[in-house]
Parts: structure tokens; C-alpha cells; sequence
């Protein structure tokens, strides 16, 4: 029976049918009351239609009668009507049930019977369906997700763990972090509109964001040697499809959004990129970062004309939180971008690593 057993009914649950031979009703696989019962083409044996799939898994297209060959028919009709005449106990009734219910309705009785044991999510305890409800509105063991602060606690230990001083001390701290975050998000949209400023109405063919490399869908890939004009080392880039199942649980997945490109550059303790030709320079305007793996992760980003360092600075950059970074540095011929430190996020799987993403460059001719 799909709610409790695969096999047959018990003869031992059969009652008020006297008169019937319940042996012209028994499955000759499981030996007890057929249920859901199919039959033999040839032979017109009936079968539990469970016992019958479990039989030519393993004996395929044999009759158990060693028939020449199994095809399968409906119940024969007569059985089906004497099937049908049965009255059943209910397979709780060692739970405390007591309905007798004919053949017909056992199915869906014992799905909704409010006598099968369920074990509750707080304590494990074993409980009766029907009182289950009742059981896990008072369980101290059960999980309770405060709406205001989103403290999980068990109800049991709410006067030590969820008093209400301790309900508004964390709501503040939410509030605490979630004005930085806003105040951060600000900075950077003034930063954003500041560098357009600058450069409109120039800013589309000088901001690089990886759209017009080959997409790759298996792998990541090495940036070409020479791309937009400027040689690249040890830099990497990503499809964003292949990186969202590759690396669902790191920082790659927050970079994608709506409307933006479907490449993302990245690399792991240091790359370089610069001009292609000696005595050729470039204005570095500003770049988009993010940690894939760890927060805190320092992003040292210097700039050299010749073998001459003539601009550095340093950043914080955290896990999947893409930060604009606005420099406008001018006359420079070589960038090197290092990282370093920090410490895994809580939502990467435990990795650590000091890999960074870049959303987008932005570059222009020197001045």
C-alpha cells in the first residue's frame, strides 16, 4: 500500500467477512491479501501490482507461474469485486485507531489517519499525527525565529537567550550595520557619478567590462595577452553561467546583475596589465572589485611608470559586495593589482582564498 506498506494487505486485519475464502485472494509472491492487484495475460494469475515490479526487476519478463512470458493485464474482474467486498483495520490500530474501512477506501484513510506517528522537529519525539499541532505549539525543544531581531532560539530557552534587552540590543546592531552598508553604497554612487562627470561622454568606449570576450561555458580562461589595447598577465575570466554552478556558494554570484556583462575578470595574489608599447601611457580611472572568497581581503593596487612606482593604494574589499574604486591616475604605463589576508566568509563553505573579482575597468588615452 502506497501510504504504509508496498506489499499486501495482512490477513490478520480482515474483519466481518464471513463466508469468504480468503485464499482465492492471496498474492502467491507475499503470501497476504492482494493489493492494488495486476494479472498475467496467460495464466491470469493476479499479483500485488508492488510485488509483480519487484519480481521482474529481478526476473525480467518471467511469470512467477514460469508462463512463457509475463505481459501484463488488468485484475480479473471477479477478484476485484470480491477484493472489494472486504472490510479492513485500519495499520494503526496498534496506535489506538479503531475504523474498519472497506478495501476500497484503505488508501486514502490511512494517508490522512490521524493515528500514524510523525516525530516533531523540536524534541524528535515520536507523536500522533493528530496531536502533533498541539504538541509543537507548547514543545520547549521547537525552533523559534524571532520576526524582530531573527535570533533563532528554542522556545524553552527564551527567558535566557531571548529576553527583550537582548531582542533590542541585536535589532540595533542590525540597524548599525545596515547604515554602514547604506552610507558605503552612497559613497560609491557618488564616486560613480563623479568619475561620469569626468568622462562623459567618453566613459563607454573607455570602461572595459570583459562583454566582448569569447563566452566559456565548461572552463575559465586566461585573458589574451593583448586585449583593449593593453597586455595582461595572469589575469583570468569567467562565464557567469559556469561560475554560478561551479562556485555557488563564493562571492562570483553576487557580481552578476541583470543587464550586465556575462564575463567577470578575476586572479588570485597579484596580476599586471599596462601598455602594449614602451613610452606609451594610459589614465587609470577606476576599477570595481570584490573578494570571491574571503572578507577583509586587502587589495593593493600600484601604479609605475617605467620601474618608477608613482601611485599606490591600498583597499578593503568584502565577500560578493562589489566595491567602486575611483583613482584617476594619469600618465601611468604599468598596474599591479596584489591581495592578501582576510578571513573566509561564514557563507563560503569554509574555503579561504585570496581571489579577487573585477566588474569593470575603466582606461583611458593619458592626457
Amino acid at each position: 500500500m502506497i501510504s504504509t506498506y508496498q506489499m499486501g494487505v495482512s490477513t490478520d486485519r480482515i474483519r466481518g467477512s464471513p463466508g469468504l475464502n480468503l485464499d482465492h485472494l492471496e498474492c502467491c509472491i507475499c503470501h497476504e491479501i492482494l493489493w492494488k492487484p495486476v494479472a498475467c495475460q496467460s495464466c491470469e494469475t493476479p499479483f500485488c501490482s508492488a510485488c509483480i515490479r519487484q519480481w521482474l526487476n529481478e526476473y525480467p519478463a518471467q511469470c512467477p507461474n514460469r508462463c512463457q512470458a509475463y505481459n501484463e493485464r488488468k485484475c480479473p474482474p471477479f477478484v476485484a469485486k470480491v477484493l472489494s467486498q472486504l472490510k479492513v483495520a485500519c495499520v494503526y490500530d496498534s496506535n489506538g485507531c479503531e475504523e474498519i474501512i472497506s478495501y476500497e477506501a484503505l488508501d486514502k484513510h490511512e494517508v490522512e489517519c490521524g493515528f500514524q506517528l510523525h516525530r516533531c522537529s523540536g524534541c524528535q519525539s515520536e507523536i500522533l499525527k493528530k496531536d502533533l499541532n498541539n504538541h509543537e505549539v507548547n514543545c520547549e525543544a521547537i525552533e523559534i525565529v524571532c520576526p524582530d531581531c531573527r535570533i533563532v532560539y528554542k522556545r524553552g530557552d527564551a527567558t535566557k537567550i531571548h529576553t527583550e534587552t537582548v531582542c533590542l540590543k541585536e535589532q540595533l546592531r542590525q540597524l548599525r550595520n545596515e547604515s554602514k552598508e547604506n552610507k558605503r553604497e552612497i559613497h560609491e554612487l557618488n564616486l560613480q557619478l563623479h568619475e561620469m562627470h569626468l568622462l562623459s561622454p567618453w566613459i563607454k568606449e573607455m570602461k572595459i567590462t570583459f562583454d566582448d570576450l569569447p563566452l566559456t561555458t565548461d572552463e575559465t580562461k586566461r585573458m589574451p595577452i593583448v586585449y583593449r589595447g593593453l597586455k595582461w598577465n595572469n589575469m583570468k575570466y569567467g562565464y557567469e553561467l559556469y561560475l554560478s554552478k561551479k562556485h555557488p556558494k563564493s562571492g562570483y554570484i553576487n557580481c552578476f546583475t541583470p543587464g550586465s556583462s556575462p564575463n567577470i575578470a578575476f586572479f588570485k595574489d597579484d596580476v599586471s596589465f599596462g601598455v602594449v608599447t614602451r613610452n606609451d601611457s594610459i589614465t587609470f580611472y577606476s576599477l570595481t572589485a570584490c573578494a570571491a572568497w574571503n572578507d577583509d581581503l586587502q587589495l593593493t593596487i600600484t601604479g609605475y611608470r617605467g620601474s618608477v612606482e608613482i601611485n599606490r593604494h591600498t583597499v578593503t574589499l568584502l565577500f560578493g559586495k562589489p566595491q567602486f574604486i575611483l583613482l584617476n591616475w594619469k600618465d601611468v604605463e604599468k598596474i599591479i593589482l596584489k591581495s592578501a589576508g582576510g578571513t573566509a566568509h561564514p557563507d563560503s563553505g569554509g574555503l579561504s582564498a585570496t581571489h579577487v573579482i573585477l566588474t569593470q575597468l575603466t582606461i583611458g588615452p593619458a592626457d
